[in-house]
């Protein structure tokens, strides 16, 4: 196993089994097993120019924001992907387990026996389960980030005051979402539901559009959606 990148998450996980911590720049050593890439979204594509050939359906991404159409353009779609939610405060910190971490492809068992390890919890889900979920956290990013922007507020006071705007977005967002992927197994009253108690559950947290290309860029690259497209345009990020 290598675990490429020593920010906070790569270090809380090579610390649990010693796993090889590969820092930006360095090589990627040959070998069997995973290779858990904890780098940066900007940074992917210069980590699967590094890793050999043969080695690439090893790569492991556990990246938040929309990876699915960047990996098919490279062949990777069938690679190993997480989501993780897990806190690490700082590099070295003991990670703080969120209980909702998923992963799906060929090392997902061996990932999910890593997290154990360290006391964090993992299932292992089909790649239609990990589409819904990865979905389901990219829009909290992207409807949150860009509501918190609009009106100058933290995630709770967008769901209290603003909740019929959290709705009507999260629903044509979700279109989009669905239509770029090839449909997506989610229904949008739940799942309002469910980004709304986590927004409370984190109230003060304030989001922000950010991470462009990766997220409400990927979904403008889709479609110009009108409430996305109106709003981001009124912030001056279009």
């Amino acid at each position: 196993m290598v675990i490429i990148g020593a920010g906070r998450i790569g270090t809380a996980l090579s610390a649990i089994n010693g796993a090889a911590l590969v820092r930006r720049g360095e090589r990627i050593p040959d070998g069997a097993g995973p290779i858990i890439v904890c780098t940066r979204n900007n940074d992917l594509a210069g980590v699967v120019q590094a890793t050999p050939g043969h080695r690439r359906g090893d790569l492991v991404f556990v990246q938040n924001g929309m990876l699915s159409t960047w990996l098919a353009s490279r062949g990777l779609s069938e690679s190993t992907q997480a989501l993780l939610y897990f806190a690490v405060s700082s590099v070295g910190a003991q990670p703080v387990d969120g209980g909702r971490s998923v992963v799906t492809g060929p090392h997902a068992a061996v990932l999910c026996e890593l997290l154990a390890a360290g006391g964090l919890a993992c299932r292992a889900v089909s790649r239609s389960a990990f589409r819904g979920e990865m979905v389901e956290k990219f829009l909290w990013n992207c409807v949150f980030g860009l509501l918190c922007q609009r009106h100058d507020a933290a995630v709770g006071a967008v769901v209290s005051a603003h909740h019929d705007e959290v709705t009507a977005l999260t629903a044509e967002l979700l279109g989009v979402c669905d239509r770029a992927l090839g449909g997506v197994p989610l229904s949008i009253a739940p799942l309002v539901q469910r980004l709304c108690d986590y927004s409370s559950s984190i109230a003060d947290y304030r989001g922000a559009v950010k991470e462009w290309p990766w997220r409400n860029g990927w979904l403008i690259e889709q479609e110009r959606s009108p409430l996305h497209t109106e709003w981001l345009a009124a912030l001056s990020l279009l």
